[in-house]
């Protein structure tokens, strides 16, 4: 029967809810706003203006490189002045050999210097129009520059050819001299530049002169090095005189075999003319980009540090913003930026090799640097965001607007027809709902009406069925809209819970009345939602399933005994995943735990993983039987579990086998003091045998490690057996961690054990023959079959013997010797070797005899194989086994 109980309270509190056109349009708005937000957050996620940042740092990332290359191979080549260097020093020994020259006398007499320039002068323009260059010199010197007086004039030469890239003229008229003596420009016919002087000018060490640091260097390290290892770049651009042009050059001493160092020789290449190499409109649209390189002393690892400007790709707005030449780079998160008038710019800066590691200037590293202004290398980024947010905030604005119409013209039927059901409700009778013109609405109006008159009989109808189940069913209706309650009458006697004495429940005290059942009795939610109750009552154990369904205005719940259920279930998944004697896990069971464990490695940590088995089993199942067998197997379980840390995956594999899952450690000797600690207790487990006799647990184990050894189950279950069939085989009763080192050691031995069986199989052996030879009687007696193998690995027969012993198969390579070695004896090669040691005809019976019939037929068949000085008793010896076999 079902008890109406109403709290008139509770129904003359009018229950307001969420009207559907709110209902409806913030639905839509949530679903708008998810949609906005799923875009927002899969743009941060797919990291789109980082990512068109990162392309645009890439692009400019790879000209650098490709033009840094460039620029390597430009000034590397222009550097390579050993063949120049050569041909000056061999005209030097020549000019001294023939007395046209003493060195001493290049900076005091200008005949001699004037001489030398003249002899290498062609060499010179041979070299500039080789090179990449635009200019080349040669300074001379034979004195410590400390010793020159400022503003002395050193002799030399300085050819420059401002369009290096053009097509050599013929009679050099494409060529001017910047430097030289009258002497040498009359005797080279080539025009002089409106600069020109006689002279190069010293002006003392200080400065970064073209020419003076490489010779001085050498000079006060002695010349222990080649020249080309005191070669240098200057650091900064230079002007010569008055010249407006700007260059750099790179220079190197002139150096004898003797070690006299009397001058300098280098290349020269225009500032105009490596701008030209540096197309700045290559790193950026719109010619915003800008190359420069640049020279530092700064070691690689410092995060900040001063370059020297050396050259720019343009004279522009950036190269204004580095006073005297100079400019800080940052690196930031491994990038290199540079601030110049308080603005950002990005630069890609390259390394260019020059000099070897060990030169003195090795220190002195050159950079190309390609730098962009942040906002513009980074513009296409901020544009694409600034569209996507403002779509956004439209998205955002339409999708309102649209949202509040569709609500309110999919909420007013609705609205219709709610107004109607309520004033049939006031007035107690079901109301005419009127058509709406929506399908689904008319026809679940038509429902309501069939489905009313019917309500009362269908009750009726399920309370008998009810009344009429095998199962004990109980159930509550509760209507949040008029505070009703209804309740059968043996609900909470299925919970374990005493009929409420008064009749009346309002809906906050059923709540409170059943909430306080669950969190009086066991309760655990199953997978669709649905809660089970244990309830304990006088020894009984019974299990309830309590589900609740809800709606706007009411909640209906059901509850039924599924005791037996449970209980079946119960035992059918400990019977699947426990072993029945010792009450561990089983194989399948621990190899689902483990496989959920490997799937995630930060759960494993350090693991280990144990494999155990038994000793003496057999011995006690055959002394005392099988039932202290398996108590001993029981005893060994409990021992397992009662002594492995909590969490510890422990199992019993299959009869004497156990496997045990360590896992969760920080390292291994935390694994190992809890190995240790299951040792000992295992050894203090006794048990009285019938004998009297104290049994206590022997266990052989073998420990593989997660990860040193291996980073999946099957490796670490194969490893981990190995180790257990090495404390097995050499000392039971312990437990052993795996050892790589063994294992390939016996890895080989296994190899060599097949390489035995393939040999046995196929025979793989062959026999040569040994004479035994008599002293006494001068001759030889016998003949000492010797095996042989084409094995790579059995190449010794003492390693055959020894593998043929350990796998008692001597046998079967006794037999292969007896029949090898007689079917190599009978083949014909060996015939006539034998037959080759025969002297008389006594001996020539005797082999016939012990060859048996197939040294006699080789006889026999072969007359021409005896030797000469035995034909005659030969022939007669033939003749007497001839007749013989004729008469057989």
């Amino acid at each position: 029967m079902l008890r109406r109980q109403k709290d008139t309270d509770a129904a003359r509190r009018k229950k307001t809810g969420r009207p559907i056109f709110r209902t409806i349009f913030n639905a839509m708005m949530l679903v708008m706003l998810v949609e906005v937000v799923l875009l927002a957050v899969s743009i941060a996620i797919t990291n789109v203006d980082g990512r068109l940042n990162q392309n645009a740092k890439d692009m400019l990332n790879m000209q650098v490189r490709n033009r840094v290359s460039y620029v390597q191979d430009l000034m590397q080549d222009a550097q390579n002045l050993t063949d120049l260097s050569e041909h000056i020093n061999n005209t030097v020994l020549a000019m001294q050999e023939e007395g046209q020259l003493n060195l001493a006398e290049l900076n005091t007499s200008r005949e001699k210097s004037d001489a030398l320039l003249t002899a290498i002068a062609p060499e010179l323009v041979n070299t500039l129009r080789a090179k990449p260059v635009s200019g080349i010199f040669v300074v001379l010197n034979t004195v410590n520059l400390h010793n020159l007086d400022v503003g002395c004039g050193l002799s030399g030469i300085y050819l420059r050819d401002l369009d290096p890239d053009a097509r050599p003229s013929e009679d050099n008229a494409d060529l001017m001299i910047e430097r030289g003596s009258s002497a040498v420009v009359k005797k080279l016919g080539i025009t002089t530049d409106k600069s020109w002087q006689p002279t190069l000018r010293y002006y003392g060490l200080k400065g970064n002169g073209f020419s003076k640091t490489p010779f001085q260097t050498a000079w006060e390290d002695g010349a222990r090095l080649n020249a080309e290892d005191y070669g240098r770049w200057t650091t900064s651009a230079y002007k010569i005189g008055n010249d407006s042009r700007t260059a750099i050059a790179y220079s190197q001493p002139l150096i004898l075999p003797d070690g006299t160092i009397y001058g300098v020789v280098g290349v020269e290449l225009l500032t105009s003319y490596l701008q030209t190499k540096l197309p700045y409109s290559e790193l950026q649209d719109g010619n915003t980009g800008t190359y420069f390189l640049v020279s530092t002393t700064a070691d690689e690892e410092d995060t900040s540090f001063i370059v020297s400007k050396a050259v720019t790709s343009s004279e522009d707005m950036i190269t204004s913003e580095a006073p005297a030449g100079m400019m800080n780079c940052e690196l930031r998160a491994d990038e290199c930026w540079l601030t110049l008038r308080n603005k950002d710019y990005y630069a890609v800066a390259l390394p260019i090799t020059l000099y070897s590691r060990n030169a003195p200037f090795s220190n002195e590293r050159w950079l190309l640097i390609g730098t962009v202004n942040s906002k513009v290398l980074f513009a296409f980024a901020d544009n694409v965001r600034n569209v996507i947010a403002i779509a956004i905030v439209f998205t955002l604005v339409l999708g309102a607007l649209g949202s509040l119409v569709i609500a309110r013209n999919l909420a007013y039927p609705v609205e219709l027809l709610y107004h109607e059901v309520v004033d049939g409700q006031e007035k107690k009778q079901f109301p005419q709902l009127s058509h709406t013109n929506i399908r689904e609405l008319d026809r679940l109006a038509d429902a309501l009406t069939s489905l009313n008159s019917e309500l009362l009989n269908n009750s009726t109808k399920f309370l008998r069925i009810m009344d009429m189940a095998s199962v004990e069913l109980g159930g509550y209706e509760l209507r949040f809209d008029t505070g009703s309650v209804y309740v059968t009458d043996n609900f909470f006697a299925l919970l374990g819970a005493p009929q409420p004495k008064d009749h009346f429940l309002s809906v906050r005290r059923f709540e409170e009345k059943l909430s306080n059942i669950q969190l009086s009795h066991p309760c655990t939610t199953t997978a669709e939602g649905d809660k089970i109750l244990t309830i304990r009552r006088e020894g009984e154990t019974r299990y309830i399933m309590l589900r609740v369904t809800n709606d706007q205005t009411t909640q209906v719940g059901l509850a039924e005994d599924v005791t037996a259920t449970t209980l079946e279930r119960m035992r059918i998944e400990h019977e699947r995943d426990y072993d029945i004697l010792t009450g561990l896990y089983n194989r399948q069971a621990f190899h689902r735990v483990s496989e959920e464990l490997f799937h995630d490695p930060h759960q494993l940590g350090v693991a280990a993983l144990l494999m155990m088995d038994l000793d003496n089993l057999k011995h006690i199942n055959d002394t005392y039987g099988h039932d202290w067998g398996d108590q001993y197997i029981h005893r060994t379980g409990r021992c397992l579990a009662e002594n492995t840390p909590n969490g510890t995956v422990v199992s019993r594999l299959s009869g004497d086998e156990f496997v045990l899952l360590f896992y969760g450690y920080s390292s291994q000797d935390q694994i190992r003091e809890k190995i240790r600690t299951l040792s000992s207790a295992m050894k203090k487990s006794v048990a009285i045998l019938p004998s009297g006799n104290e049994l206590r647990i022997s266990i052989s184990g073998g420990v593989a490690w997660y990860p040193a050894n291996g980073t999946d189950m099957d490796t670490l279950k194969k490893y981990a057996d190995f180790a257990l069939y090495q404390v097995k085989r050499t000392n039971k009763g312990h437990l052993e961690e795996f050892s790589m080192e063994i294992y390939q050691q016996e890895a080989q031995a296994a190899q060599l054990r097949r390489d035995f069986q393939q040999l046995l199989t196929e025979e793989r052996v062959c026999y040569v023959f040994q004479p035994i030879f008599s002293a006494r009687a001068r001759k030889v007696m016998a003949y000492e079959a010797l095996m042989r193998s084409d094995m790579e690995a059995l190449r010794s027969p003492a390693t055959i013997m020894k593998l043929a012993q350990e796998q008692g198969a001597l046998y079967e390579i006794e037999r292969l010797t007896f029949f090898k070695s007689l079917e190599t004896f009978a083949h014909p090669r060996s015939m006539q070797i034998i037959a080759e040691g025969v002297e008389t005809a006594a001996e020539l019976r005797k082999v016939i005899e012990l060859g048996a019939d197939a040294l006699q037929g080789y006889f026999l068949a072969k007359p021409a194989a005896v030797p000469a000085k035995m034909a005659p008793a030969a022939r007669k010896v033939i003749a007497e086994y001839s007749s013989a076999s004729d008469s057989g």
